[in-house]
Formats: structure tokens, C-alpha cells, sequence
């Protein structure tokens, strides 16, 4: 099978690559091909700036390139250079800052719709913070893959 990335040429690359979470591979119809759409997906915040969650920023994800197997691990960054950032948190539609003031982050899962159709470069994600020393709940967010990281 033939897939594409949104703005470039068509290759042959293996399903259970075209399929994951963040993959850039475009296919007409990604959610049949892949089994529906990308799962939620554990993002463990090893450390963040400390913001409250301010609606007018902008907020993206530095992959650590660590891993427990249930999720990745990430730095939050709060309005930083695009070239620091492997994945922007957006709203569920696809936009970095809100029209309407509210933030990215919900208490609620996201339906994401993503910036490019037919691929899995926006997905559900819920983040968690495992150095805060306590219990915090689940925050949800839509991740959109930085495709020039």
C-alpha cells in the first residue's frame, strides 16, 4: 500500500507505522485502515513551567525520549521557540490558542480533528504529573505532532 505525507511525496512505509499516535503518513480513510481513531495516549509531565494554565499562551511538549511503556515522558513549555517543541497542545480544533479565550486543557476527553486530514499527527492525549507529590487529576489535551521536530 501507497501513503503519503501531507505535503509530500507518496512512499510505501509499514501499517503499524501509518497507524501510530503522531505518524505523518496520509491515507484517505486513516480510521478504517488503522481501526478507528487514535487512542487516548499517556503523556507523563516530568516538568513544567509554572502557569496556572494561562488561556492566551501557547503551550507545546519536548519529548524526553523516555518511556515506562504506558506512556511518554515530556517537558510542558509554555510560549516557546517552535524548534524546542516535538508536539504542540491544541484545542480539539487543531487551533493553539483558543478564539474563545478558554485553554487547551480539559477535565473531560477530546475529540481531536486534526490540521491534516487522513493522518494521526493530531491525537487524544491525557497528561499526568508524576513529580508534583500528590494526586492531581487527569488533565486532557489534543496533541498535534510537530513535523518539523
Amino acid at each position: 500500500m501507497t501513503y503519503k505525507s501531507p505535503e509530500g511525496p507518496a512512499s510505501c512505509e509499514p501499517k503499524a507505522e501509518v497507524c501510530v499516535a503522531g505518524a505523518p503518513w496520509q491515507v484517505e480513510d486513516i480510521e478504517a485502515l488503522c481501526g478507528g481513531p487514535v487512542p487516548l495516549q499517556a503523556i507523563h509531565v516530568i516538568s513544567q513551567p509554572a502557569t496556572g494554565g494561562d488561556p492566551g499562551a501557547t503551550y507545546c511538549l519536548a519529548w524526553t525520549g523516555s518511556s515506562d511503556g504506558a506512556g511518554k515522558d515530556a517537558t510542558l513549555l509554555m510560549n516557546a521557540a517552535g524548534y524546542q517543541c516535538g508536539a504542540y497542545l491544541v484545542g480539539s480544533d487543531g487551533q493553539v490558542i483558543q478564539a474563545d479565550g478558554t485553554s487547551v486543557f480539559s477535565d473531560t476527553p477530546q475529540y481531536c480533528e486534526g490540521s491534516y486530514p487522513g493522518t494521526r499527527m493530531t491525537y487524544p492525549a491525557v497528561l499526568d504529573f508524576p513529580n508534583e507529590g500528590g494526586v492531581q487529576p487527569p488533565v486532557y489535551v489534543c496533541v498535534a505532532e510537530n513535523a518539523g521536530a
